[in-house]
C-alpha cells in the first residue's frame, strides 16, 4: 500500500520578502508589524498594508536563532534567544523574511535581519509555538 501526504496551509498572504520591523507581545499575542505589508496569495498577487496577530503564544517554546554573518555556510558563533529576550534587547530591527514555514501550531520564518549594532546583516530564524489562530488585519475592502 503506498499512501502520499503533501501539506498544503490555505493560508491567504505570503510574507516572502516582507520585512517584519516591530514586534509586540500582549496578553500572550504576537503583533508583527511590517514596513511594507505581505503579499495576497491569489491572482494577481498584490501587496496589501496590514498586520499579523499570532494568538496566544507559547513564550517558553518560541526563540529566534541568530546564526551567521550574511548567512554565510561555514562554522558561525550564534545566540539562541527566547523571544521575549530579542523583543527587549532588540527594540528597533528590521528581518526580511525569505522562508515561511506553518506546521501543527508551529511557525518558522527564516531570513536575514538588520540591528543597529552590527554593520552586516545576520541570518535569523524566527520559531513561534502558538495555540490560537492567525490574524491578518488588512486595509483591504
Amino acid at each position: 500500500m503506498e499512501t502520499k501526504y503533501r501539506f498544503q496551509p490555505a493560508q491567504p498572504y505570503g510574507l516572502h520578502d516582507m520585512r517584519i520591523c516591530n514586534m509586540n507581545i500582549i496578553n500572550r499575542n504576537l503583533d508583527l508589524l511590517f514596513e511594507n505589508g505581505f503579499i495576497k496569495i491569489e491572482e494577481p498577487y498584490r501587496q496589501v498594508n496590514g498586520t499579523m496577530t499570532v494568538e496566544r503564544i507559547d513564550p517558553d517554546f518560541s526563540d529566534v536563532f541568530l546564526l551567521g554573518k550574511n548567512g554565510k555556510h561555514g562554522p558561525f558563533r550564534g545566540e539562541k534567544l527566547a523571544l521575549t529576550d530579542f523583543i527587549k534587547r532588540f527594540p528597533d530591527f528590521s528581518f526580511e523574511v525569505v522562508d515561511e514555514l506553518y506546521g501543527y501550531n508551529k511557525i518558522l520564518y527564516g531570513g536575514f535581519v538588520s540591528l543597529p549594532e552590527f554593520n552586516y546583516m545576520i541570518e535569523m530564524k524566527l520559531m513561534i509555538y502558538y495555540e490560537g489562530n492567525i490574524i491578518y488585519k488588512t486595509e483591504e475592502n
